[in-house]
């Protein structure tokens, strides 16, 4: 049974990066664990970190993930040392031992994503006494996009028997989907993944960027 670490931002982000990915291990039964870093108080509204916390503690539950969840602000990480970002990562790893990582896009456009990307890429430096052999890269619908620096995505899972549920994990997020078609519609995030698999020979994929496998 692989272990593996999923190292986020924000409340949504796994789902909305790998929400189909992560189903499919929970129906192969791996050990997984979930980074959060940030609340949820998004900027302006602030008053959504509450609903966000119940949503991602629903998620959780349903796939059966560990989840570790810390208490900064939303957009404001690049106030945080990355050393202290780092630390929490790498402590993490040793004590859970993952075999795989996944972390956010290191290019995306917003800079909480970057900021964690960076940090899970320092904590996951292929010393001898790491466990960590896969690190991997997802994509979020709209901020990664809107990097305009999209380049190297070179893994793709098949998510067709797993889209229902993941949409299902998505649909908990009810203050932050927007209408059709913006990219964080239930209807375009559907039409993304059909896209992503139509590129690989299956109906619905999400993609990856390889960082190293050894």
């Amino acid at each position: 049974m692989s272990r593996v670490l999923i190292v986020t931002a924000h409340l949504d982000d796994f789902e909305l990066g790998m929400g189909g990915a992560a189903t499919r291990m929970a129906a192969l039964d791996c050990d997984v664990t979930v980074i959060v870093l940030c609340r949820g108080d998004r900027p302006g509204v602030e008053d959504v970190q509450h609903s966000r916390k119940i949503a991602c503690d629903c998620n959780i539950r349903q796939l059966g993930f560990d989840l570790i969840k810390y208490n900064y602000s939303d957009t404001k990480l690049d106030q945080i040392p990355q050393t202290e970002i780092c630390n929490i990562i790498h402590s993490v790893i040793s004590e859970i031992n993952p075999e795989i990582v996944y972390t956010h896009y290191s290019h995306d456009v917003h800079k909480d994503h970057c900021i964690v990307s960076g940090a899970t890429r320092v904590a996951c430096r292929m010393r001898e006494s790491s466990s960590v052999k896969e690190l991997y890269e997802f994509s979020i619908p709209g901020s990664t996009e809107w990097g305009f620096n999209v380049s190297g995505f070179n893994k793709f899972v098949d998510i067709s028997q797993y889209s229902t549920e993941k949409m299902g994990l998505i649909s908990q997020y009810r203050t932050e989907l927007r209408p059709t078609p913006d990219p964080m519609s239930l209807d375009m995030i559907t039409a993304r993944d059909q896209y992503h698999g139509s590129l690989c020979g299956y109906m619905s994929a999400e993609v990856f960027k390889i960082i190293y496998m050894r």
